[in-house]
């Protein structure tokens, strides 16, 4: 397996346009890669949180990784999300890949049932030991239950083929924590996810960001990574500040519906909402 360049800098966490039946809308999808493709943006992230993977079957994950790889035609490296609840699902998920360019996978904890440390450990184990692709966890302790501690990633980032993770967490202790650890950093990337902090975790120590607010704003994304390769923080906190001051109207109706309405006044368009949450009832909730 050829080495796994640092992964680093703005890896855009792609959102998924839905035609109304539900499937992958391709024409939209492609105007949304090259509109973060022009902003200058290091990688793409597909089939992760942003991109509504736990709403999708497999076929449909498999589908988009697909055209996205077929979009991006190898112009940046593409990361795709294989996240599911047991090692068999994760493994099925990868051996569907099978043949893609892709840079790498990157994988949740299982959802749903806890686990204690050392199963956690054993599940990407056994995931790094079976993908041909290298691996990046993904730590999103708001979402997943099984948060990873810091011993844990340091143990699992001694495996050849686990090359780094994102972090979504926003502890800036925990963050000091992972630094200071034995990490080979030399070759395990440490990613932020934590969406109005990513000046600080740059300034920290850590290689990229990745934020779902980034497909509204890639171009504030690439400089605010410009400003901290160049060490310039007060550049890079005024920039944080822009997003931060920007992310309420992406939230004010859930991350998907503010995300519609976001591409609509981009001229990009497309529906962006899970199926669920399309009907256009209102249904009154009596306590």
């Amino acid at each position: 397996m050829d080495p796994l360049p640092k992964p680093s800098g703005v890896i855009l966490p792609l959102a998924t346009p839905l035609q109304p039946d539900g499937n992958i809308d391709r024409v939209t999808l492609s105007s949304l890669v090259e509109f973060e493709l022009a902003a200058g943006i290091d990688a793409i992230f597909v089939n992760g949180s942003m991109g509504g993977f736990a709403f999708h079957t497999a076929d449909r994950q498999s589908a988009l990784i697909a055209a996205v790889v077929e979009f991006v035609n190898q112009r940046v490296p593409v990361y795709a999300g294989v996240s599911d609840t047991s090692v068999t699902r994760v493994l099925a998920n990868i051996d569907r890949l099978a043949g893609l360019p892709l840079r790498a996978v990157v994988a949740l904890p299982p959802y749903f049932y806890r686990y204690s440390t050392a199963d956690l450990a054993s599940f990407f184990l056994a995931i790094a030991d079976h993908s041909p692709y290298p691996l990046l966890l993904y730590d999103n302790p708001k979402q997943v239950a099984n948060a990873l501690s810091v011993d844990c990633i340091a143990t699992l980032a001694q495996h050849s083929n686990i090359h780094g993770i994102k972090h979504s967490g926003d502890d800036e202790s925990f963050w000091r924590s992972l630094l200071e650890s034995k990490l080979p950093r030399h070759r395990f990337s440490l990613i932020c996810g934590a969406e109005l902090k990513m000046a600080h975790g740059l300034q920290a120590g850590f290689d990229g960001i990745t934020g779902g607010f980034h497909n509204v704003v890639p171009h504030l994304a690439v400089a605010l990574i410009s400003a901290a390769r160049q060490s310039d923080w007060p550049r890079a906190h005024s920039l944080q500040n822009q997003i931060n001051s920007l992310y309420p109207s992406f939230v004010r109706h859930g991350g998907f519906r503010g995300l519609n309405e976001a591409m609509v006044q981009l001229r990009i368009g497309g529906t962006y909402t899970p199926e669920f949450l399309l009907t256009s009832k209102t249904v009154e909730v009596i306590p």
